[in-house]
């Protein structure tokens, strides 16, 4: 990343510099060099920080107006900044992924929920989803299996990563992925539920996750709920298929 180098240049330029020119020992050049770094690297970061937040807030606003052409373009405009702050390319790929999807611009979206960063565990959820609603359910637990490896505490995540498991005939596995968040989560109520239900070789049941769940795509919500969003707040309700 751009700030990392730049803070590391700085850094070793300042301290080393001074060693060259006699002004301080080898051993102080080192312990500056440190201090310089953190010190270049904090106005580097406010720097961007500056640009940065006032940015997302545009985008929250957009798409709470449902301006989601605005907010992907927004998005589109701050993606130079991810060589700039680690991570951050990821974590916008991800917000465009998901804006594309409910936007039922579903090839784009997946692309771009490809290069969504494996910390962002909606967006990982949601491409798993689409994977498996595709056939490619082999690569949607592969993309689930990292994802909860990063993500121990999303109780959506580990109970969409049993459902698929269990949907396929791999109870067993999927007995295991909630015996295992359920340890870590132990007052997770639906999972404890879910983990019984296998136990008991019956059906799993995903309604307590509410729309969160029906707007996956995996299950369509019960006729009750049939006049409730089926997106996340922020998002419309793509599109029904005719046919």
């Amino acid at each position: 990343m751009y700030s990392v180098l730049l803070a590391s240049a700085v850094a070793l330029l300042l301290s080393f510099g001074g060693c060259f020119l006699d002004w301080w020992s080898w051993p102080w050049a080192i312990l500056f060099s440190l201090v310089l770094f953190v010190a270049a690297w904090i106005l580097i970061a406010r720097k961007i920080a500056a640009r940065l937040h006032p940015a997302m807030a545009r985008v929250q606003k957009q798409i709470e107006a449902r301006n989601f052409d605005g907010a992907m373009q927004s998005l589109e405009e701050m993606l130079p900044l991810g060589k700039w702050v680690p991570m951050l390319r990821g974590q916008l790929l991800a917000q465009m992924g998901m804006i594309a999807w409910y936007g039922n611009k579903k090839e784009k979206a997946l692309q771009l929920l490809e290069g969504a960063s494996v910390r962002t565990a909606d967006a990982r959820l949601l491409l798993a989803c689409i994977l498996h609603k595709n056939g490619d359910t082999p690569r949607a637990l592969q993309v689930l299996q990292l994802a909860a490896a990063v993500s121990k505490k999303h109780a959506l995540l580990h109970n969409t990563y049993a459902w698929i498991l269990h949907k396929i005939e791999r109870s067993d596995e999927a007995q295991r992925v909630l015996a295992a968040f359920t340890k870590r989560d132990p007052g997770n109520e639906p999972a404890k539920d879910n983990l019984l239900r296998l136990q008991n070789r019956t059906r799993m049941t995903m309604q307590a996750f509410g729309m969160q769940w029906f707007a996956l795509g995996l299950e369509q919500p019960p006729q009750a709920m049939g006049q409730m969003r089926r997106a996340p707040n922020g998002f419309r309700e793509p599109p029904k298929s005719r046919g």
